[in-house]
């Protein structure tokens, strides 16, 4: 059995989960996420540069990760995907 240690969630933002969401809503079967910060940020009702600011913070917290060699390419990371899940769960509760 895998044992996950649910993250700090500090920094972790209405806004900053909107995003986080999204990527984990539009994933593929390997969590890979095709699409552009604009398009977030249309889905989402934000500018770009707040998508680009979240973006960047997600990355450095090891949310996602960005394939540098093509544009429109994240991949959630294992700890993306669980905060998603759980966050998910305890609202229900």
């Amino acid at each position: 059995m895998e044992v996950y240690e649910m993250p700090k969630i500090t920094g972790l933002t209405n806004n900053n989960f909107k995003v986080l969401s999204y990527f984990y809503d539009n994933k593929d079967n390997e969590n890979l996420v095709k699409t552009t910060q604009d398009e977030v940020g249309k889905a989402l009702k934000m500018n770009r540069s707040t998508i680009n600011y979240i973006v960047k913070w997600l990355k450095n917290e090891g949310y996602i990760i960005h394939d540098d060699t093509r544009i429109g390419r994240y991949y959630l990371t294992q700890k993306g995907i669980k905060t998603v899940e759980l966050m998910r769960k305890v609202n229900k509760l």
